[in-house]
């Protein structure tokens, strides 16, 4: 009896100083009707490394009592919150197997590792396991030993909530989970409502855009569409539906949470054409809206990378939310001052979505008796108004679409009334004018007859004359070849008749054309200089300027237009005078519209050609030229432009005649 009681104060003085604070003595199975809180028997520590720590080198750190003030919510400025708790279960029963379930508060990941290897996954952005539970992991003590466990959790900034860990029995764990769910019916409910209130107002919106195409109908779409996807994502975190996977939920918690305030923003200035009548503040609002989207890209980039560009500390200054307070405040302002009539639905959505945004601050909600658990469970997510705000103002917001489509309708009747009036006035107007032009026509048909008759006689004569002109040129042709067959001039008449053919060819192809190339006309011209030059015996020399902006191939002129003048020149002008003499022509264009061609001479002038002429037995006419003024008189009354021919007398310095200059404007 001695030896028994010795052994059981040994192993009294024993158990006290084996087992320390993180150790949970249980002799077998418990048979708790509640869960039993081991806060007190852990040992905690926090990992504030800018990358997170793998458990081999956790397990060398030193973790200190979790002390109650590491158990409440707090706000952290640190991108990610990982936790660590440690603690030992003793089992002293020599024959039953101890089963528990542990108890974590929900947590975006945890980890349980049991000694030095993992044993469970869980949290509520962890699907990859089987059953998926993000509360509880099973833990199994053999008999007559001692395990020590290592919890892991990782919370998301401002996602951190009060810390709970605890143990149940299987039987326990199991009646808590069915009261949860029991109690989680009408928050399901209510989340579905909103997701469903939700996807309907997208579904409307599309349909009403299809019909009105009108451009803020895009940007409601985007918005109501977020709002919708948002509406999912609390419920999958709120119920742990788990049907979405972990990069899914970064992605909504980083982008969607800011995207859907940035959509329904350029929403608004669609709507009220902020641009247009607040450009100033609406600078200011797009420059908030910029700073929403570089929040949103740098907590997604740090919480999926790790990689921040700054200190971790201070990582929450950068998604502080009092951008987005502001963005509101601007667009409660620039709503109220606008003056479209479909301001006051879209005042009444914002303010509304500020006031349930802003409801669970108040800790209002701490006065409800807490009888109703599924009440509170409503009460105290305060997600539930962000949605309940979110509907609210998607609501107020197709109130406003609708409106404006009504008022789009009734301008639009208004317009088709006008439109109608105006129509009919101008019918009566156009009916009279009508009746008056048909007098009009009916005496502007017959002169139109008897101009077109005219004009028909006057080609018929045009054509005539351009075919005496073509006679005449060979007959002069002719009777310089006959010139040199009679001399015995073989060569020189064989030359002649070469650059003849070559003239006669170019001739019968103008004289088909009512108007031909500059270039052509002017090589029709130096061949017939030649021509003249080679049967006075080279007493004829010319030379042919055109300036160097005039396109020859663009511009088109009558044919044998210059040929009579320069025939005339070398006639009447140098075949009287012994030594011969000079053809100059100068080719200008001093505007776009007409030419300017100058061919002078230095013969014996028009006063002494006269003289010689009225001597003559034969008294020789210029067929040519007079042919070529007829043509021009036809050409203007044709063609209604104002062709002009000049003579000018050229003078010495003693006064006396020197030659004849030939000015002539032709329209191209």
């Amino acid at each position: 009896m001695q030896r028994i009681i010795f052994f059981v104060c040994l192993f009294v003085c024993f158990h006290g100083n084996l087992f320390a604070q993180d150790t949970i003595v249980l002799n077998g199975q418990p048979t708790w009707k509640t869960g039993f809180d081991i806060a007190d028997q852990c040992l905690f520590y926090e990992d504030a490394a800018d990358w997170p720590l793998d458990f081999e080198t956790i397990k060398k750190e030193s973790f200190i009592p979790f002390r109650k003030e590491f158990r409440k919510q707090k706000n952290t400025n640190r991108p990610l919150v990982v936790q660590w708790f440690t603690f030992v279960i003793h089992n002293t029963s020599k024959t039953d197997t101890v089963k528990l379930h542990l108890f974590l508060a929900p947590h975006v990941f945890t980890r349980i590792y049991k000694e030095d290897k993992l044993l469970s996954l869980g949290g509520v952005y962890d699907t990859s396991s089987e059953v998926f539970d993000f509360e509880v992991s099973s833990l199994t003590v053999t008999p007559l030993s001692s395990v020590r466990f290592w919890t892991r959790t990782e919370d998301r900034q401002n996602q951190l909530v009060s810390s709970r860990i605890g143990l149940q029995t299987p039987y326990v764990s199991m009646v808590e989970k069915v009261k949860a769910n029991y109690w989680n019916r009408y928050i399901f409910l209510f989340l579905a409502l909103m997701a469903g209130c939700l996807f309907f107002i997208t579904v409307y919106a599309i349909y009403q855009y299809y019909l009105y195409r009108l451009r803020a109908f895009i940007w409601y779409i985007a918005y109501t569409g977020a709002s919708f996807v948002t509406a999912l994502f609390w419920v999958d975190i709120r119920l742990h539906v788990g049907m979405f996977s972990p990069l899914f939920h970064d992605l909504m918690l980083s982008i969607f949470i800011y995207l859907v305030p940035v959509l329904y923003t350029f929403f608004i200035g669609s709507m009220l054409q902020l641009p247009l009548y607040f450009k100033r503040w609406w600078s200011v609002v797009k420059l908030l809206t910029a700073v929403l989207i570089f929040q949103m890209l740098v907590q997604f980039i740090t919480i999926r990378t790790g990689w921040f560009m700054f200190n971790y500390n201070y990582y929450g200054y950068f998604l502080s939310i009092i951008p987005m307070v502001l963005l509101h405040i601007f667009l409660l302002i620039l709503t109220a001052i606008s003056k479209d009539k479909v301001k006051r639905f879209l005042f009444a959505g914002i303010l509304s979505l500020l006031l349930l945004w802003c409801m669970p601050l108040t800790n209002v909600f701490s006065l409800i008796p807490s009888k109703s658990h599924e009440l509170r469970y409503i009460l105290i997510f305060a997600p539930a108004f962000l949605l309940l705000g979110l509907t609210v103002e998607a609501i107020c917001f197709s109130f406003a679409l609708s409106y404006r489509s009504k008022l789009v309708l009734i301008e639009k009747n208004k317009l088709q009334e006008n439109y109608t009036k105006d129509l009919a006035e101008t019918l009566a107007i156009r009916t009279k004018e009508l009746e008056e032009q048909r007098n009009i026509r009916e005496e502007q048909k017959i002169k139109q007859i008897e101009t077109e008759f005219e004009k028909r006689i006057a080609e018929t004569e045009m054509t005539a004359l351009r075919a005496q002109m073509n006679p005449h040129f060979i007959f002069n042709c002719l009777n310089s070849i006959k010139l040199y067959t009679l001399e015995n001039d073989s060569q020189t008449a064989s030359e002649y008749l070469t650059i003849f053919s070559q003239l006669i060819r170019l001739v019968l192809e103008n004289s088909r054309s009512e108007k031909v190339t500059l270039q052509k006309e002017l090589e029709t011209l130096r061949l017939y200089i030649e021509l003249e030059a080679m049967r006075f015996k080279n007493k004829v020399n010319y030379q042919i300027n055109i300036e160097k902006e005039i396109d020859q191939e663009y511009i088109e002129i009558p044919p044998l237009l210059l040929q009579p003048f320069v025939e005339n020149a070398i006639w009447h002008g140098l075949m009287h005078k012994k030594e011969g003499g000079n053809i100059l022509v100068d080719v200008s264009q001093p505007a776009e519209h007409y030419l300017l061609v100058e061919i002078s001479d230095d013969g014996i002038g028009r006063a002494l050609a006269a003289e010689y002429n009225s001597k003559s037995a034969t008294r020789q006419k210029s067929y040519g030229l007079k042919m070529t003024s007829e043509r021009i008189d036809i050409i203007n009354q044709l063609s209604q432009i104002n062709a002009d021919v000049q003579i000018v007398d050229l003078k010495d310095g003693m006064n006396n005649a020197s030659g004849t200059k030939v000015i002539i404007k032709i329209p191209v």
